[in-house]
């Protein structure tokens, strides 16, 4: 596959990027993407699919096998003290001194970033204000919620203002309303000129929030585009029926001829107990309820699920979100605008 084109105004830039662990744990191989400045990524995959070791690697925590990586036109290992004030990077791990109170910890984490003395007041105030920390600020952070750590990390990581923020799963910990929060100051983030890259499970607000989304499976790039881009070429709608009883043999096999000849099935799978149907868009009137009618078989539950983001997900990886990747899956597909192929497993 081509490399990327590379422009000035790219954020991060992987060309063949590779990386191995002791074991040989694949976690990436061969990623290729281009990312512009000024966009929120998604970044999905199952568990073990190399999400957190591509941020990593853009961070300059780990350095690739092969291929090459700039972000910001920079080599992120060799040029990290230079990125470092241009950069925040929140992990999964979040490591803050349970003894201080939050108000400490801001202060240790403004000095320890070099920020100017004066503005130190005017900062931290921004920070426990956007970040919602006001009502528990005063606290030690041995006492707080999950939550309340995960809001202060990040607002630690967003305090410098960095024109590239890398969050690994920073959704895990919020309620509902946290959760929205955190996605309208990601957005608001993206409006100003700066870039961001969310590593995470939830499809949903992935698809919603997201202009552009970047899917890992078993260390490859198998998928990349918008969530329309990728719900248009990969995802299909579900009908599903559970029958009243149990139907014959003669009744699924027939059900499986009339099923075939219907017009935009995708793909059915029809057993004793129900059928499942997938196709491009729900028809407003759905005809295999008149096929059930004309066989009598009764039915008592019908599902319809509409193309999404975890729809396309389910079809390229053949495994739910946050699943460990299949052995032997996740090659060979790629969507929207551009994606990556390579080999491996895990990462």
């Amino acid at each position: 596959m081509p490399a990327p084109s590379s422009t000035p105004t790219d954020a991060v830039r992987a060309d063949g990027v590779s990386r191995s662990f002791a074991g040989g744990i694949r976690a990436l191989d061969g990623v290729r993407f281009a990312l512009s400045a000024g966009t929120l990524t998604a970044l999905i995959g199952g568990n073990g699919s190399g999400k957190s070791t591509l941020l990593k690697l853009i961070h300059g925590a780990l350095v690739a096998d092969s291929g090459e990586l700039r972000v910001m036109g920079l080599d992120p290992r060799r040029d990290r003290a230079a990125l470092r004030p241009l950069t925040g990077y929140a992990g999964q791990d979040v490591a803050l001194d349970p003894e201080m109170t939050g108000w400490e910890t801001l202060r240790l984490f403004h000095a320890l970033r070099g920020l100017p003395r004066s503005e130190r007041d005017g900062c931290l105030g921004r920070v426990v204000d956007e970040a919602g920390l006001e009502p528990f600020v005063q606290r030690r952070v041995g006492t707080w919620s999950g939550g309340e750590r995960q809001r202060l990390h990040l607002g630690l990581e967003m305090m410098h203002g960095p024109r590239l923020l890398l969050l690994d799963e920073p959704t895990t910990s919020l309620d509902p309303r946290g959760r929205a929060e955190l996605w309208r100051r990601l957005a608001a983030w993206r409006d100003e000129g700066n870039t961001v890259i969310v590593a995470t499970h939830d499809l949903a607000d992935a698809g919603a929030h997201c202009d552009r989304v970047l899917l890992l499976h078993s260390g490859r790039l198998v998928a990349d585009g918008s969530p329309a881009e990728l719900v248009a070429a990969h995802a299909r709608a579900r009908v599903a029926v559970t029958f009243e009883r149990p139907a014959s043999e003669a009744d699924v096999a027939g059900l499986r001829e009339s099923i075939a000849a219907l017009p935009e099935v995708a793909d059915a799978s029809v057993d004793a107990s129900g059928v499942t149907l997938w196709r491009a868009n729900h028809s407003p009137i759905e005809p295999l309820l008149h096929l059930l009618e004309a066989r009598g078989i009764a039915f008592r539950g019908l599902v319809r699920d509409e193309p999404d983001l975890a729809a396309a997900y389910f079809r390229l990886t053949g495994s739910a979100p946050g699943s460990p990747p299949r052995p032997g899956r996740g090659g060979g597909r790629g969507g929207g605008g551009g994606g990556g192929r390579g080999g491996g497993r895990r990462g």
